[in-house]
């Protein structure tokens, strides 16, 4: 068989983002955007946005393993696959994949599909001649039904993709399509995953942390840093927020609260500082705020103490793994990267506030009457002027 001119390449497929009708090369265009943030630094040719999938074209100095890491962390990929480019004529494609035969492990199937329509073959057509080449050569077998090994082939307008290995991506929309929240950061298990899911949906998020150290020094040298900085992995090269709120205010006025109380008015002094937070223009309008509650998982979050909590914002509260059980957000938790840092020890402010037998079914009226005859509004004010923003 004659040699095949092949140039090396990754190619890209999304799966939602088809679905978005009119609005789908804004979503695109941000998806190609936010690939170039992540590779950043790495050495590549360009990235092209065509017919219905993107092509990134690499080149010797490509390191294609780094790019292969940093590729499974962007959001709106489905699914990619390192590739070589050919002339989209079968003979080039035949000798292409044949030269190509080392990544062949065991049996072999050949699954193609035509972008270009005008391609004078159909799709089983090629299969079948490109299948023949490997059978015919005695060394390998067919098995279309469960191969080993699947040749992928994508004919396009001027050119042929060839690749043997998907590999999965996180899926979703790309960070930035849907908007801006503010995510209230515990130093738990399910506040990280909350926030994780938010950016899969395509939202900005910055991050409110109440601390309870005596120095916000003391906060920078913490594992809250590092779980941000986990989350960063995903958020295309772009640096994090994160509103540091001190504890002190809300402590000093504690003691004259009710202590099975307390935790739910705790929540609800967090919720009124993330609405001023979110509505300062140095957040650019945040949309929502964002919890790691999930029901009925401690007695804070019974829809009766959840409804008492939510009235303290204006803004909608979001809870995206308020189904979950807790081995689900777990398992979650430990496939994004986080897991291992919440479960470090830390001084958490809900832990200070927490009674041994809390109040599960807090009465809003009853919240509201507390908050009056301890100062709520100043507390809030005073906790305003001390906050301090840290980019990570």
């Amino acid at each position: 068989m004659g040699n095949a001119c092949t140039k090396p390449v990754f190619v890209i497929h999304f799966g939602e983002i088809a679905l978005k009708g009119n609005n789908r090369p804004d979503f695109e265009t941000r998806l190609v955007g936010n690939i170039q943030k992540t590779l950043a630094g790495e050495n590549y040719e360009k990235v092209l946005r065509t017919e219905s999938r993107i092509v990134l074209y690499t080149n010797e100095k490509s390191d294609r393993v780094r790019i292969a890491e940093k590729l499974q962390k962007v959001f709106g990929i489905e699914w990619f696959a390192e590739a070589h480019e050919t002339n989209a004529d079968i003979d080039d494609i035949k000798n292409a994949a044949w030269e190509l035969r080392d990544n062949i492990k065991g049996t072999l199937k050949v699954d193609t599909t035509r972008s270009d329509k005008r391609f004078p073959m159909k799709s089983m057509e090629v299969n079948r001649i490109v299948g023949e080449v490997f059978h015919e050569s005695g060394k390998y077998k067919i098995d279309v039904k469960t191969p080993e090994t699947v040749i992928g082939i994508e004919i396009l307008n001027k050119s042929a993709l060839i690749y043997f290995n998907k590999i999965r991506g996180v899926g979703g929309l790309p960070v930035g399509c849907t908007g801006k929240v503010v995510c209230l950061l515990s130093g738990g298990i399910d506040s990280p995953v909350a926030a994780w899911m938010m950016m899969k949906r395509g939202c900005v998020v910055e991050f409110i942390h109440a601390y309870a150290q005596p120095d916000i020094a003391e906060l920078k040298k913490s594992k809250m840093m590092q779980l941000v900085s986990e989350l960063k992995e995903y958020n295309c090269g772009n640096s994090m927020k994160l509103h540091a709120v001190p504890y002190s205010a809300f402590y000093g006025a504690s003691f004259s609260m009710p202590h099975k109380k307390e935790l739910v008015l705790f929540r609800r002094f967090l919720l009124k500082v993330a609405n001023r937070i979110a509505a300062q223009s140095g957040t650019g309008g945040a949309l929502g705020i964002v919890t790691g509650d999930n029901l009925a998982q401690v007695a804070s979050q019974t829809l009766e103490n959840l409804h008492a909590t939510d009235e303290a914002s204006e803004l909608p509260v979001y809870r995206p793994v308020i189904g979950f059980d807790k081995k689900e957000i777990i398992e979650m938790a430990k496939r994004i990267g986080t897991y291992d840092l919440s479960i470090q020890e830390y001084k958490d402010c809900c832990s200070l506030v927490a009674a041994k037998h809390p109040s599960t079914k807090m009465k809003l009226e009853e919240a509201k009457k507390i908050e009056k005859e301890c100062g709520m509004e100043k507390i809030v004010e005073e906790t305003m002027e001390k906050i301090e923003e840290i980019k990570i």
